[in-house]
């Protein structure tokens, strides 16, 4: 009897520790990227009163090992990696992510991993989580020429800055692209662009299109006020085939400023002349663009799925200024909990693969989105009848027994 209540307390506390499982799954059913767990029960040692016992002659057979279980005990308790329900929140810093990996945060000792996507602009322009206020970890961008190098180590340092606001940006003029038409009757044409440096400066170029003696062919010259001792920013010649198209893809233009003022100088920048025509009629020469860009300062930023932040500033330029990165692990239920929906690496995790989104097997992400919770409310309902009941069947153990026990022990009297 004593052995059957100490059964019974075994089951108590195992049924015990599964309303614990169950009942944290039910307080997370709305925590961003909580992921529920599951416990399985395992048979304890087993006390054996008589050992197998093997065949003795031909018409003997053996016999069976004869054994008492000795209670019940905690097998594991599994995390759940199935995907939740993606949530809008409209809110450009939040991220959640569709598929394998999760997201990087640092503290600029060591590395946490998460799956809760809640993320904020600090004061300095840093993107952290907004639960603990750890820095979001990926690649930054070259400032310069937005090209961002997923091939350097991923370090606890290596947040994410997003200076809204703050940065301003400048781009010197490199290509000139012309359209429109030329008269073929001939004559004297001007067009007028402005070249910007690096510094953001624009200085007007203004360029004479004159036709030659020569059938199909025209000759153009540029100058600035801004050049220096009045030079010839460029000249040269355009030729035309019969139906009127351009045989000259490029020109070059070379405007040596006077007053630089630091900005790179000359300004060298390619003329497109593919796209301009001679026919007969009016002259609609022009140019039609130019990827030079006058100071614009931060207005803006969003997240594609690959994790790529694009800035978008008030010039009307878009640069890219980094790009989050995602971690993948062998087995991520070997993954240790910690507060704030943080995780960290444990010996039968695996180590990190730390990549950028949607590369391999990693999944992609989608911002102004967060991933809910994947506990089933139906299911840890009924798991929790299923731990009551058995609660309650183990109780009834220790109330049995203590019955016969009182039973044995009022036999003297």
């Amino acid at each position: 009897m004593i052995q059957a209540m100490y059964n019974g307390v075994s089951g108590l506390q195992a049924h015990k520790t599964l309303l614990d499982v169950i009942s944290n799954n039910i307080a997370n059913i709305n925590t961003i990227g909580f992921k529920s767990s599951r416990m399985n029960f395992r048979e304890m040692l087993s006390q054996t009163i008589r050992a197998a016992g093997e065949a003795k002659s031909a018409g003997m057979g053996g016999t069976n090992p004869m054994q008492i279980g000795l209670g019940v005990g905690i097998g594991s308790i599994d995390v759940s990696q199935v995907q939740g329900s993606l949530v809008s929140t409209g809110k450009p810093t939040d991220v959640a992510v569709e598929g394998n990996g999760f997201v990087v945060l640092g503290d600029g000792q060591a590395k946490y991993y998460t799956r809760d996507g809640s993320f904020q602009l600090d004061s300095n322009g840093n993107l952290v989580s907004a639960s603990s206020g750890m820095k979001v970890l990926g690649w930054t961008a070259d400032v310069i020429t937005g090209l961002i190098d997923t091939t350097v180590p991923i370090a606890p340092t290596s947040g994410i800055r997003l200076p809204v606001g703050q940065l301003s940006v400048a781009r010197q003029t490199s290509n000139v692209q012309f359209g429109g038409s030329l008269d073929s009757r001939g004559g004297t044409f001007g067009a007028g662009i402005d070249l910007y440096d690096s510094l953001g400066v624009p200085h007007t170029v203004s360029l004479t299109f004159v036709k030659t003696a020569n059938d199909g062919e025209w000759q153009w010259d540029a100058i600035s006020p801004d050049a220096a001792g009045g030079a010839s920013v460029g000249t040269g010649l355009i030729q035309f085939d019969s139906l009127g198209r351009s045989l000259t893809a490029s020109g070059t233009l070379s405007l040596s400023l006077a007053a630089a003022n630091g900005a790179v100088n000359p300004i060298v920048a390619t003329m497109d002349f593919s796209g301009i025509k001679q026919l007969a009629g009016d002259t609609t020469l022009m140019p039609t663009s130019q990827d030079g860009v006058s100071l614009g300062t931060l207005d803006s930023f969003s997240i594609d799925k690959t994790g790529v932040i694009s800035g978008v500033f008030t010039n009307g330029m878009s640069q890219h200024l980094g790009q989050l990165a995602l971690a993948l692990f062998s087995n991520p239920g070997g993954l240790s909990k910690a507060a704030d929906n943080l995780l960290v690496e444990t010996s039968n995790s695996g180590l990190p693969q730390i990549r950028q989104p949607g590369a391999g097997s990693l999944g992609n992400l989608t911002a102004g989105f967060l991933e809910s919770s994947n506990v089933d409310l139906a299911t840890e309902f009924a798991n929790m009848i299923v731990a009551e009941r058995g609660f309650q069947a183990n109780s009834r153990i220790i109330t049995t027994s203590d019955e016969i026990l009182q039973e044995l022990v009022q036999l003297k009297r």
